[in-house]
Order: C-alpha cells, then sequence, then structure tokens
C-alpha cells in the first residue's frame, strides 16, 4: 500500500463521542455499509433511491431529459409526479449535454432537488473521464446551494454498461478528489442506493468502500479486439492488463536511468513484479539502457518468465516516419531477445503513447511492422504468439481505433499458408528479402535493399560466429565425418599416406556478404515461384527408393541454429564444399563460381558440394603435396531446387536436364520451369555427388578451419 493511501485511511478518524467499535475504518449499519472520509460519511445501502430523504437525489437519464428513459429515472418520475417531466422540458428545451448537470426541483420526492445527468457508455471516448467528472459536478452544485446531504444511483452499471467494479471505483476516487480539493466542503453525506435486485453492483460498491483504493480504473474491460495471423506468428490486439498477461516474456517500457518508478505503464508493471526486478535492474544495469535498446530481466510475480525493459526515445516531432522506424527496430529487438530463450508468446503495450506521447498511429504502425518483419525475416523462430495489450487512459478510444486500423491489412489472410505447400510458396516468392537473423553485422530489422543502399563499397564481412553456432557447426562436422571412407576414391589420392583419422575443428567464421546474399534469396525466390506453380520439389528420398535424405540435414537436430532458417520446400540444405588455400579468399567476395573450375566432373561443369566432410576434405590440398597442415572447407547453404537423381556419370552435362517425359536433355527448347535445377549422382560411387550449375545457387556461409590429426 502506498504511502499517499496509508495517510488517506489514517485520516478517517471520528470526531464525535462514539464507541471504539464504531471508529472502524468501514461500519455495517442499518444503511449498509459506512466509511467517513475525512468530514464526510460516505455509505452504500439497498433500497429504492426515490424514497431517499436527503437534500438531493441523483438522476442518471437521457440526453434529452426523457424520464421515461431507464428503469431508475422512471421511478423518480413516477413517484416525483407528471410536473417534473414538465420542468425539464421548460429549462432545458435542447436538453443537455454528456456529463452536464440540469437542476430541476423535486416534485413529491423527500428532497430539496433533483441533479439529472446523462453519461456515456463504457467503451467510447472519455466515458470513465466524463462519469467521474459528473461526481464531482454534483458534489460542487449541493456545495453552491449550501446543502449536505445526497443521494446517487450505481449511475453508470445499467444501461451505460460498466463493469460493477469499475463503476463502483471510480465513484469512490471520484469523490475522494473532490473531498480533497475543497477541505472547507459543506458536503457531509454521500449515499450510494442500489436497488435490491442488483446484487453484483450493491456488493461492488460494498467492496470499494471498504478497500478505498484511491487509484481509478479507467477503461479497461478486458476483451480481445481482433486477431490475425502475420506468417507464422498469432497476433492478438486486446484491451487489459499488461502485467496480468500469462504470457512467456512481457515488454516493458522504461527510462534510460531504468527507473521503474516512472511511467504509469512501468508502475503498474513493476508494482505487480516486486522489488526484486528493480533490485535487479540496479544490480545488472548500472549504467540504464540506452534508448532504442532493451534489456531483460527476471519477471518476479509476473505470471511470465522474462521482462524485456525497452528504451523508447522521445518522438521524432518533424518526422513520424523516424518515429515509426525506431519503434519498429525495438519491437524486433524484443521478439529476438524471446527467440534467442526460446520463448514462444510475448505481450507488447502500444509503446510510447504514455509516457513518450508518440501519437497512436506512429505507435500503432510501428509495432505492428516489427512484428511483421520479424515474422518475415525469422520464419523458424520459436515466437508463435504476440498479443498487443492496450491498456485505457484518456487516449484509449484513439489508441484503440489507431491499432485497429493499422491491423486492417494483416487480417485478410487470418491464417498463413502451411508450410510445404505451394501456398507458401507463392507467399514466400512475394516476401520482402531481410538478412538471417542471427547475423550481427548486417542485421535482419532492415531488408537486404536497404542494406545495399547504405553500403559505401562491396566489402565483405567475415566474423567469429558465437559459441552455439561454434558447436553446432563443429558437431555437424563430426557427425558428417565417415572414416570408413577416408582415403578411398580417386580425389583422395594421398590421403592414406597421412596416417590421421580424424579432423579437429579449430575456427568457425560466418560471412557476411550482403551482395552474395542478395543474388542467392534471388535464386531462391524464382525457386519459391517455380514451386508455386508447378508444385514443391519432391526431397531427395522420395525421388527414388533406394536413396536417403541427405545426410548433413539428418544429423541436424530439429532445435539447430543451423536448421532455423533452411526452406525444404525448395530443397535447401547446409553442404560442405573443401577449397584449398590459394581460393577461399575468392570464394569469400565472390562466390562459389563454377565458371573458375579448372577441369570438368562427373557431371560437367558445376559446382561440386558434398554431405560429408571427408569427402569435402578431400578438395583442400593438392593430391600431389598433401600434408597436415591447417585447412579450410565451407558450410554453403544450398539450394538444390527440382533435383535430377543421375545413377551414372554424365561429364558433358552444361546445365541441369529437362524433366518431360521423354527428354531429360540438357540443351533441349523447353523452359527453365520445366528443367532440374540440380543434379545428384547417386550410383555405385563412394560418396555421393551434389552438383548445382548456376553462380548464386550457393552462399559459402560458414568457413571452417581446421586440422588433421
Amino acid at each position: 500500500m502506498s504511502s499517499e493511501k496509508l495517510s488517506l485511511l489514517d485520516s478517517i478518524e471520528p470526531t464525535d463521542s462514539r464507541t471504539q467499535e464504531d471508529k472502524k475504518e468501514t461500519e455495517l449499519t442499518d444503511f449498509g455499509y459506512s466509511r467517513k472520509y475525512k468530514n464526510v460519511r460516505i455509505s452504500v445501502k439497498e433500497g429504492a433511491l426515490e424514497k431517499e430523504q436527503v437534500d438531493v437525489i441523483v438522476n442518471s437519464t437521457s440526453d434529452k431529459l426523457e424520464l421515461r428513459h431507464g428503469r431508475g429515472s422512471k421511478a423518480l418520475l413516477d413517484a416525483a409526479g407528471a410536473g417534473l417531466q414538465t420542468e425539464c422540458k421548460q429549462k432545458y428545451p435542447m436538453g443537455i449535454q454528456k456529463g452536464d448537470v440540469a437542476v430541476t426541483g423535486a416534485g413529491n420526492l423527500r428532497c430539496k432537488f433533483i441533479f439529472h445527468g446523462s453519461l456515456k457508455r463504457y467503451g467510447s471516448q472519455d466515458a470513465e473521464k466524463i462519469h467521474m467528472a459528473f461526481i464531482s459536478k454534483c458534489l460542487k452544485g449541493l456545495d453552491r446551494k449550501k446543502l449536505s446531504s445526497i443521494a446517487f444511483p450505481g449511475l453508470t452499471t445499467g444501461l451505460h454498461k460498466f463493469p460493477k467494479k469499475v463503476a463502483a471505483k471510480n465513484t469512490c476516487c471520484a469523490l475522494a478528489q473532490y473531498i480533497d480539493a475543497n477541505p472547507n466542503t459543506r458536503v457531509k453525506e454521500v449515499r450510494f442506493v442500489i436497488h435490491a435486485e442488483d446484487k453484483e453492483t450493491y456488493e461492488a460498491f460494498c467492496d470499494a468502500i471498504k478497500v478505498w483504493d484511491l487509484n481509478p480504473n479507467l477503461g479497461i474491460e478486458r476483451k480481445e479486439i481482433c486477431r490475425f495471423k502475420m506468417n507464422q506468428i498469432s497476433v492478438t490486439i486486446k484491451v487489459d492488463k499488461i502485467e496480468e498477461e500469462r504470457v512467456d516474456m512481457i515488454v516493458n517500457s522504461v527510462n534510460k536511468s531504468l527507473d521503474l518508478d516512472k511511467g504509469s505503464l512501468c508502475k503498474a508493471i513493476i508494482t505487480a513484479a516486486g522489488s526484486k526486478v528493480a533490485e535487479e535492474c540496479r544490480r545488472d544495469h548500472p549504467s540504464g539502457v540506452s534508448e532504442g535498446n532493451v534489456v531483460v530481466t527476471s519477471a518476479g510475480n509476473l505470471k511470465c518468465e522474462k521482462l524485456c525493459h525497452a528504451c523508447v526515445p522521445p518522438h521524432e516531432q518533424k518526422s513520424n516516419d523516424v518515429s515509426v522506424k525506431v519503434l519498429q527496430k525495438i519491437v524486433i529487438k524484443c521478439l529476438k531477445k524471446a527467440d534467442k530463450k526460446q520463448l514462444t508468446s510475448v505481450a507488447l503495450p502500444a509503446l510510447g503513447t504514455r509516457y513518450n506521447n508518440y501519437p497512436p498511429r506512429v505507435s500503432a504502425a510501428g509495432v505492428l511492422k516489427g512484428i511483421d518483419q520479424f515474422s518475415k525475416s525469422h520464419t523458424r523462430s520459436s515466437v508463435k504468439i504476440v498479443v498487443i495489450v492496450l491498456y485505457g487512459g484518456n487516449q484509449h478510444e484513439e489508441i484503440l481505433k489507431a491499432f485497429v486500423d493499422e491491423a486492417a491489412p494483416y487480417q485478410g489472410a487470418c491464417s498463413g499458408p502451411e508450410r510445404g505447400t505451394q501456398e507458401f510458396c507463392r507467399q514466400q516468392y512475394q516476401i520482402e528479402l531481410h538478412p538471417p537473423e542471427y547475423w550481427t553485422e548486417y542485421t535482419s530489422d532492415k531488408s537486404v535493399k536497404s542494406w545495399k543502399a547504405d553500403c559505401d563499397d562491396d566489402s565483405f564481412k567475415l566474423l567469429d560466429v558465437d559459441s552455439t553456432t561454434y558447436k553446432a557447426v563443429e558437431k555437424l562436422v563430426q557427425s558428417t565425418w565417415q572414416p570408413k571412407k577416408l582415403g578411398h576414391g580417386r580425389d583422395a589420392k594421398g590421403l592414406s599416406d597421412l596416417n590421421y583419422t580424424s579432423i579437429k575443428v579449430l575456427k568457425v567464421q560466418r560471412l557476411e556478404n550482403i551482395d552474395l546474399y542478395e543474388n542467392y534469396c534471388h535464386f531462391c525466390s524464382s525457386l519459391f515461384n517455380k514451386a508455386g506453380v508447378i508444385g514443391v520439389f519432391d526431397k531427395l528420398s522420395s525421388i527414388s527408393q533406394g536413396s536417403k535424405d541427405i545426410f548433413t540435414t539428418d544429423c541436424l537436430e530439429e532445435d539447430s541454429v543451423l536448421k532455423k532458417e533452411l526452406y525444404p520446400e525448395i530443397n535447401e540444405h547446409f553442404l560442405f564444399h573443401g577449397t584449398k588455400p590459394e581460393t577461399y579468399k575468392k570464394i569469400l567476395s565472390q562466390g562459389l563460381d563454377f565458371r573458375m573450375a579448372k577441369e570438368y566432373g562427373m557431371f560437367g561443369q558445376g559446382v561440386y558440394l558434398a554431405e560429408s566432410s571427408t569427402k569435402a576434405d578431400q578438395y583442400t590440398d593438392p593430391r600431389t603435396t598433401r600434408n597436415k597442415g591447417e585447412k579450410r572447407m565451407f558450410l554453403a547453404r544450398t539450394c538444390l531446387g527440382k533435383i535430377h537423381l543421375a545413377k551414372e556419370k554424365k561429364e558433358k552435362l552444361q546445365r541441369p536436364p529437362c524433366f518431360q517425359t521423354g527428354c531429360e536433355s540438357d540443351s533441349c527448347e523447353h523452359s527453365e520451369r520445366q528443367r532440374c535445377d540440380s543434379v545428384v549422382g547417386d550410383g555405385s560411387w563412394i560418396f555421393r555427388e551434389f552438383v548445382t550449375y548456376h553462380h548464386y545457387q550457393t552462399y559459402p556461409e560458414y568457413l571452417i578451419t581446421y586440422d588433421r590429426v
């Protein structure tokens, strides 16, 4: 309980000579529950409002002052007499505005005046604010007439559809605010009279008076607004309290100093999470967090595993587009953190709309574009559910409308195409290209085109990989090593003389060459288009009963970092390619170019790749000068597309053959759509051969440095 609440409760002390039992903060009296706040007695009772004996009775009716509108108003009219309706028409012929007070005589009622008002339905703009302001106006009207007692109905709990607890709590807050602001008020008694049949409203008001929580609940009606798919991610927009979401990770908006007491959203989250989260922030992040970045902590008492604290910079007043991009990048960073921790569901607020005063439409565009871009560039992500939680406030309607409007284009496809289908391939063909999610120099938050536009040169980046990727690559090298085949075959000449049985990985580096990657993606995109027309390509084991699936892919575990962004629909796999010392630097800058081959292979002039590291090792030094020194091979991302399975040598192939029945020629007039995209030699050879014939059909993503041991 806050110090403010304590001081308010401490002030509830009777000034008369009642017994100690009477001096409790709340009392159960003949009227129902009662509390004295400062010098004002506040009570709730069951009964008929029209029978109350007070100075003023408050009536909730229509803005046209049609008193037969509503059960409570009609009861007052019947008890007061027809003259009450006549007086309303004479004094207020045009009716009243929402939230205004119309004052009339009492007719036959046992009061001096009736204060009439018309309020707004819950969920409409400023409904809660108008409700609280109306209560304040009634109390002010009582003071002006130098009167002291007033009786209210539930006001908004009937036709206006306010949640009972929200109406009761906000009513108490409005009372306390008026009394605090008017210490010399003449108001001495405020009575809430609830119809005997409305037990739920009566209990809500009793609870509100007992608890006396003076933080108004403005606009929180738990409701789902819409649900749709962004590729593999299910997105829900709802009105709720984000701190009560049952998800894996909740995103919090913070300032640079990570002061969790700043901002209403942050306060709500940290209040629910508990003090240990703040302590963790001070201990682990003493310098705070820079603008545009995020940090992850434990979640304390929240119903989630992790809290992601995002530092949203001030709104760029001169350019909404800049602010949209800022939020977009922050959302992607949050989702990346969730994916890295293998989390499935994330709750996001309307970032920037409170503490940073971002326009609702800017927030909506930034958040939704961030999710959309992440879903396209992280198709194998663990994140499957994103909940956007809108948390009321004075801008509730505007924020809600902005998110609904921005989400409209995404709702046409309520569910994305199923993987492995032609529909999925057709969708992939239209997706904008982004670098892989795990790249660190050319990050996935920007498109490939954007990166190329920002690059001043055509240089590439060769970067050491993280420990997870290193272990995955090393494991694949060792898993595909076949010692029994070592030294066998024409291309293994001289290896038996070295007396080694295995290889030891020394270093793994990732090539980030944005030009090569763009060309590779364009080739993949053309294959997605082809698969979308003729059908998803058969995998190798489906082409021939005796053929096995590709060894490298079989060795990858389902959760391997190497498997995250492979597309089996177009037969995309990682394959090895051995390279000599004088060649690997050319490959880093130019890619695997079959035109540079010095001799033709078993299936013509192409790029030859291997599913076994043992096979790739054969090509890392000249046959005549074998040695145990440091060697290099690539682990290349390869798009095989439609595979031609060859059981015999075809040394004169210039390109993959046609797959039309009775043709199978590499020089026919059939279109590219009727031609295979790669050749796999699977005869009576020691190793299978994988051959591509297009310059950009492979991307040499990982450079592996190793020793023979």
